[in-house]
């Protein structure tokens, strides 16, 4: 392929952006700098704003001092209301709000390095100031937020140098959600095949889910903010179902445009999380799946390399993926559509 040549305007552009961010954390151009912890919480904010809801649902931003240590606890786990007879000798005691599980965290260092080719920087070449700062910091913001969702979602090991053609969700960046299930909670995660439809294990999805639901601590299994996460070939079954059963009557067409279909699944609200797994449902809080990052440990490095026609922007921070309360959590991986025997 040969060379591409980034144009003036382009490179005016590319080297203003790159001047005043310099300028801004008090570096030289090429040179390694830290990122604030205050810059880090914006990124992510702005990750949500620019299509990742989902990490804004989740605490993918705790931060944490030591690159070991115990969980936090970021919801309430279980009763606190009680009385004592305080006329004695006894004493009124606290409860705690968060999981006293033995399990902590243990942060592992990523590195998420970003190249940016200069044909898509001429892409932004006539923009403004301003608009070509935030094309070019919104398109690392959403590389680094899918990849943590993937690995989130799919990692199981963290390798000393991982390899992206064999691993191409990062399975092998970090220990996600899942795994962390397997390894710490086995109990409430089942990898087993499990079917669905007339013949198979349960008859639908609603009855699976409700199934599952009996897997969570009696403490949470009834708690409002319960929700039912699946792959999107699970909720494609569902809604073809639906459209068989009813699609052709004009009431339950307007309901199904309506939005109705999809909304719950064994009573539990639903929903179909970026790049999560197919045939994969998991039952939990929101708030019970965590991504904690050590301060101080961003760094960020940015290489205007034109024997690669690209600027590559490097990234490195400490992360873990943590299930704040597995009383809180059930979970299976692979629940298919039944299929009948052939005769």
């Amino acid at each position: 392929m040969s060379n591409y040549a980034l144009s003036e305007k382009g490179r005016q552009q590319l080297d203003g952006y790159s001047k005043r961010l310099h300028e801004s954390v008090g570096a030289a151009k090429g040179a390694q700098f830290a990122i604030t912890p205050a810059a880090v919480q914006k990124l992510f904010e702005k990750a949500v704003e620019d299509g990742s809801p989902f990490l804004g649902k989740i605490n993918a931003n705790v931060a944490v001092t030591e690159k070991v240590g115990e969980k936090i606890g970021l919801f309430v786990s279980g009763l606190v209301a009680g009385r004592t007879d305080t006329s004695g000798d006894a004493e009124r005691t606290a409860r705690s709000l968060h999981s006293l599980e033995k399990f902590g965290y243990s942060l592992k260092q990523t590195n998420a390095d970003v190249a940016l080719k200069y044909s898509i920087i001429d892409q932004w070449k006539h923009v403004a100031a301003g608009k070509f700062a935030e094309l070019y910091a919104s398109a690392i913001r959403m590389a680094i937020a899918n990849d943590r969702l993937r690995i989130g979602w799919y990692g199981t090991s963290a390798a000393e140098t991982t390899n992206p053609t064999t691993n191409p969700l990062g399975q092998d960046v970090n220990i996600g959600w899942f795994q962390k299930i397997r390894n710490e909670a086995p109990a409430q995660i089942d990898d087993d095949a499990i079917t669905i439809g007339v013949g198979g294990d349960y008859a639908n999805l609603d009855s699976m889910v409700r199934a599952l639901k009996d897997s969570i601590d009696p403490v949470f299994r009834n708690d409002p903010r319960l929700r039912v996460l699946i792959g999107s070939n699970l909720a494609s079954i569902a809604e073809n179902k639906f459209y068989e059963a009813a699609g052709d009557k004009p009431t339950e067409k307007r309901s199904l445009d309506g939005g109705r279909l999809l909304d719950t699944y064994g009573g539990l609200p639903s929903e179909v999380p970026p790049y999560f797994p197919e045939n994969a449902v998991m039952i939990t809080f929101h708030a019970n799946l965590s991504i904690y990052r050590q301060e101080g440990t961003w760094r960020r490095t940015i290489i205007d390399n034109p024997k690669k026609d690209q600027i590559e922007d490097f990234n490195s921070f400490n992360e873990d993926y943590i299930v704040e309360d597995y009383r809180a959590m059930a979970a299976a991986t692979n629940v298919v559509a039944y299929e009948a025997p052939a005769e």
